[in-house]
């Protein structure tokens, strides 16, 4: 079976690692790692759930880091957009819609923490049909009748019993026999309308099998004409195997930029380990990749590797060979970098590259002492490896160092990454204005004279100009409207030139001048 890659997305705190963590304890996945933290960059995890591979992407949940998120939505096949259901809807739910949507991104949305005190999900259901431009259908929904809060199927119309990841189901209690009805035509009436041989079936019977309620919400979501709308716990795993489940039932198919090659990969991830060294994440679209071979890329490098891993659980695990769909992970080959469409065969052009964010904040970079500036320019280059959003130069006016980011928290975290991954101190300051200098009017016949002394004749030159300011932007004009011959012409560009030397440094305050036009006559 191919493999299938699906990320998870959606605001801190809203769920997603916990969520990811849940469906790998559920299906027996590998956890070495218990510490939670906050996600600020992709991490992969890797499961085999009914014989086929799954690769879940954990991506941060701050604005700050919205470059990592686009390179996760780049190679999905499904987002999960994990929605708190404890707190109003914050904008960046909105945020990952749009550029969900903008990619042809298909989405399905969780609404976690149902059993938590201060759970308002029915009406964070209620908020998401009006703050997303999307039909939002419920596949699952709950009820709580002087029992303890228990979950409803609206495909079967069978209340779920979860028993670890194994599902059981069983008729439900008379009184709610209204609204689940209600739910159930609002699903039936939607998955009709992605066919239009079930479209002509429903309106002649009004109903349609369970195999065809599920087929039209694969074809709706592969068309992004509604997300599937799911509730439960990540913490305590309620509606966790139902939300399984589904997934694997109505799993679409998104349509990926082909390249006419037997095999090939896309790599979207670089991540720097102090063990292992240089990890290079790529999914493979097409064919498959072998251990101990060559590997070209689309910027026409090439390079021999000997192992090759897959996500497995939290960790890696060396494997001879990874097939089409699934993430491969290259250990120490500097040939490959983030962006980089590879193959065995030589390639003669890429998969596209996500237009990374512009950055938003700037500081300038000081390193702390002799050692820190021997170390910084190589941590910087790594840094940029595992986060192309980041813009790190030196300027050419003041010679600072300066970093950009989406904002501080970005800034912040990358600093917090020089000094604790590559022992990397420095001091940060505002970065120095490198101002201009203009004129605000016109000033008619400047005179300057050139005079020196050799020892013999002598040098002596007069030359007149008339100075205009010019708009914001349009830089230096020379003109030249000389008549007769008080100036030899082959003496023009050498007035230019002097000209353009002397606009170099400004008399304010010695920065140079632009936005004039200057007439030689």
């Amino acid at each position: 079976m191919k493999g299938r890659v699906i990320a998870f997305l959606g605001p801190s705190e809203s769920g997603k690692t916990t969520l990811i963590e849940k469906i790998l304890s559920l299906f027996n996945g590998k956890l070495k790692n218990q510490k939670k933290e906050p996600t600020y960059s992709l991490k992969t995890y890797g499961i085999t759930i009914e014989n086929i591979p799954f690769y879940f992407i954990d991506t941060p949940g701050d604005e700050n880091f919205i470059g990592e998120i686009l390179w996760a939505i780049t190679i999905s096949d499904l987002g999960v957009l994990v929605v708190d259901s404890t707190a109003p809807l914050k904008y960046h739910t909105y945020r990952i819609f749009e550029l969900a949507k903008k990619n042809f991104l298909p989405l399905v949305i969780f609404v976690n923490k149902i059993e938590a005190e201060k759970t308002q999900w029915a009406q964070t259901i209620c908020d998401l049909q009006d703050m997303l431009e999307i039909l939002q259908v419920p596949v699952i929904y709950g009820f709580n009748t002087n029992q303890p809060l228990f979950l409803v199927d609206l495909v079967t119309k069978q209340v779920i019993k979860e028993k670890g990841s194994k599902l059981e189901f069983e008729p439900y209690p008379p009184q709610i026999e209204g609204k689940i009805q209600t739910l159930y035509e609002q699903l039936v009436e939607v998955s009709a309308e992605a066919k239009d041989e079930f479209i002509e079936k429903y309106l002649e019977t009004g109903r349609l099998t369970q195999d065809e309620i599920l087929d039209g919400i694969k074809a709706n979501l592969e068309n992004m004409r509604m997300c599937p709308v799911f509730i439960g716990s990540a913490e305590t795993g309620l509606g966790v195997p139902y939300f399984v489940k589904r997934i694997l039932d109505f799993y679409p198919k998104r349509d990926f930029q082909t390249l006419d090659l037997n095999s090939y990969a896309y790599l979207f991830k670089t991540l720097y380990d102090p063990y292992a060294g240089k990890l290079s994440f790529a999914r493979i679209f097409k064919g498959s990749l072998k251990s101990e071979r060559i590997i070209r890329t689309s910027q026409g490098k090439e390079e021999k590797y000997t192992q090759i891993f897959i996500p497995r659980g939290d960790s890696l695990e060396a494997v001879k060979e990874v097939g089409e769909g699934e993430i491969v992970v290259f250990a120490k080959v500097e040939a490959l970098k983030t962006g980089d469409t590879i193959s065995e065969e030589p390639l003669s052009s890429g998969l596209p590259v996500p237009e990374m964010p512009k950055p938003m904040y700037t500081l300038a970079l000081h390193p702390e002492t002799r050692a820190d500036e021997d170390k910084i320019s190589g941590a910087i280059l790594k840094l940029q490896e595992e986060d192309p959003s980041l813009i790190i130069y030196r300027h050419e006016e003041t010679r600072e160092l300066l970093i950009s980011g989406l904002g501080n928290m970005h800034i912040e975290k990358t600093l917090e990454k020089l000094r604790e991954k590559y022992g990397v101190k420095v001091r940060t300051s505002l970065p120095t204005v490198p101002y201009r200098e203009t004129i605000k009017k016109p000033v008619q016949a400047v005179i300057y004279r050139h005079k020196k002394q050799t020892g013999g004749r002598g040098q002596f030159a007069e030359v007149h100009f008339n100075i205009f300011p010019l708009e914001r932007g349009k830089g230096f004009e020379f003109i030249e409207t000389l008549t007769g011959m008080n100036v030899p012409r082959n003496y023009v560009p050498a007035v230019e030139k002097g000209v353009r030397e002397a606009l170099e440094k400004g008399i304010l305050a010695g920065f140079p001048v632009v936005d004039i036009k200057v007439q030689f006559f």
